[in-house]
């Protein structure tokens, strides 16, 4: 389960909200809440399905309809950040170390 795609596609987690056990019951049926702005959620395949409060969405963002626009381009940019920074913070610390030992 990642809470940032929760998160991220439902909104914050309400004050005091505890996690139904849904798979467990079949019958489960999720409850409209007026309070909850509709939201539209995908699958990989570009699926849709329409949620219509926090349980559902979460519920659906956990059981892999957590697919957004960019999603995947995101994660690659964010590697690729991750493999610069590691480059150039490698490189100052060589130079640093370079020139502390030609200075001694």
């Amino acid at each position: 389960m990642d809470n940032n795609d929760v998160i991220f596609l439902c909104g914050d987690y309400p004050e005091g909200h505890i996690t139904p056990d849904i798979n467990s019951n079949p019958n489960y049926i999720f409850q409209n809440d007026p309070n909850y702005e509709q939201v539209r959620l995908f699958d990989n395949d570009q699926n849709t399905v329409l949620v219509n409060s926090f349980i559902e969405c979460e519920h659906y963002v956990n059981g892999t309809w957590n697919y957004y626009q960019g999603k995947d381009e995101i994660v690659f940019l964010t590697n690729i950040n991750i493999v610069l920074f590691t480059f150039v913070f490698t490189f100052l610390v060589i130079n640093f170390f370079k020139k502390k030992n030609t200075l001694s």
